[in-house]
């Protein structure tokens, strides 16, 4: 429900972003209580860019919010009912700021096109230039090997050309002992379309007794490219500049912003579930984190009030849970839980648990752990949009049944997902039981 895609790629127009707010399904069958969730959320994610500078994925998530909250929700089979109207009501409170704010991205983001325009004009301006000179002169083949240098001028400063550009804050990661997500005051980088190239040497008047030297003619110098992927100077660089590119994709083609876990929040978590484990009693936990620069980090586990059998775990006080997370302003990024006494697959009742998940976000996921088993772990999700689809139309009473939909789940862990286990990631756990 709540992705938007990815930002970074060319400009777009306002009628193009207006579009891809659109670019969503509004299922009356789907509760209405998901849908107020994945309103927050989209809400959420479009203050996050909208602080992070990223106006046009802020646009689309702002505009997609409105949508839902003036012409979508109040739609619903279920907002008649009473605690579902009160927290419309609430979501529609916030719609006044919102839609002030839309007005006010709308000059920004045009600004930012037109000068996005007029830099590459300048840039097929000095290509003809480059192609004029070289056709002029009668040295062609002494620099053949020169003629793509000023095509291959890095002119968008695009920070692709970083080794491992898709995380460049793996890096700090790796130089920090503590990792802080808070975007520290740094001084801006220059835009590409401001950037300052050499200009390309005046061609003297040609004269055959006396032809032009190669240095008078060779295209300029190419401008000293940023530091590679294993130099420290990226530390350097503004934090504006860094941005996470999606790697992975649903089924269906869409991008899936990469997911950050900490290798040991499964351990911690075991830890806390054994004495259920050796009761043979299922055991869960909520996994809630922060968007940053594009991408998600799960930076607590919050094990919720629930209820526990040998094969399933409900969470209960939902609207207790959701209060915390709304307070911390944290999303909710998936749920883990144990198998005691099965292997690690997604049983047909935690499939309809993770459906509800991945329709607040897309790229929730689902922890599987069975430490009486081999292997005693996986990360899941529904694949998209063909499970999703199969388990938001089930009707097939019980708790236990079967789902005829082939590849209903698949995994999500790099490389063929989109969570990267990465060391070093500080999380916290929050103990909501018996408070």
């Amino acid at each position: 429900m709540s992705s938007s895609g990815s930002p970074g790629s060319s400009p777009r127009s306002i009628a193009q972003l207006s579009a891809a707010a659109n670019e969503y399904d509004f299922d009356p069958a789907v509760h209405l209580r998901y849908w107020i969730r994945s309103a927050s959320a989209i809400l959420r994610q479009a203050r996050v860019y909208d602080d992070e500078d990223a106006y046009d994925e802020a646009y689309i998530l702002y505009l997609r919010y409105a949508q839902l909250v003036l012409n979508r929700l109040h739609t619903h089979p279920e907002a008649k009912r009473a605690p579902e109207r009160t927290h419309l009501v609430s979501l529609s409170k916030k719609l006044t700021p919102i839609l002030s704010r839309l007005q006010e991205l709308k000059p920004i983001i045009e600004k930012s096109n037109a000068a996005y325009e007029e830099s590459q004009r300048q840039l097929a301006h000095r290509r003809e230039e480059l192609a004029k000179l070289r056709k002029t002169t009668e040295i062609a083949q002494v620099h053949t090997d020169s003629t793509d240098v000023v095509d291959n001028i890095d002119y968008s400063l695009d920070m692709r050309e970083l080794g491992a550009a898709d995380h460049p804050e793996l890096l700090l990661l790796q130089q920090q002992p503590q990792v802080s997500f808070t975007r520290e005051a740094e001084p801006d980088i220059v835009p590409h379309h401001q950037y300052s190239y050499p200009s390309l040497p005046s061609l003297p008047s040609r004269d055959i007794a006396n032809p032009p030297s190669i240095s008078s003619v060779l295209p300029p110098e190419k401008p000293q490219k940023l530091p590679s992927y294993e130099s420290p100077a990226i530390v350097s660089l503004p934090s504006k500049s860094i941005e996470h590119k999606p790697i992975a994709k649903t089924e269906g083609g869409a991008p899936l912003r990469t997911v950050f876990l900490p290798p040991e929040l499964r351990s911690s978590f075991l830890e806390i579930a054994l004495p259920n484990t050796r009761n043979k009693l299922e055991t869960c936990g909520i996994l809630c984190g922060i968007l940053n620069r594009n991408a998600f980090f799960i930076t607590h586990l919050v094990i919720p009030e629930q209820e526990s059998t040998s094969d399933t775990c409900a969470t209960k006080d939902e609207e207790g849970l959701f209060n915390f997370l709304d307070e911390n302003d944290l999303f909710t990024l998936g749920w883990i839980h144990t198998h005691p006494t099965q292997t690690c697959f997604l049983s047909s009742v935690d499939l309809h648990t993770q459906n509800s998940y991945q329709l607040m976000l897309t790229e929730s996921i689902a922890i599987v752990c069975a430490p009486m088993h081999e292997p005693s772990w996986g990360i899941f999700r529904l694949t998209d949009p063909a499970g999703i689809k199969a388990i938001t139309n089930c009707r097939q009473p019980g708790t236990f049944h079967p789902h005829s939909q082939k590849d209903i789940y698949t995994n999500a862990k790099l490389p063929a997902g989109h969570v990267f286990i990465r060391d070093g990631l500080p999380f916290k756990i929050v103990d909501l039981r018996n408070k």
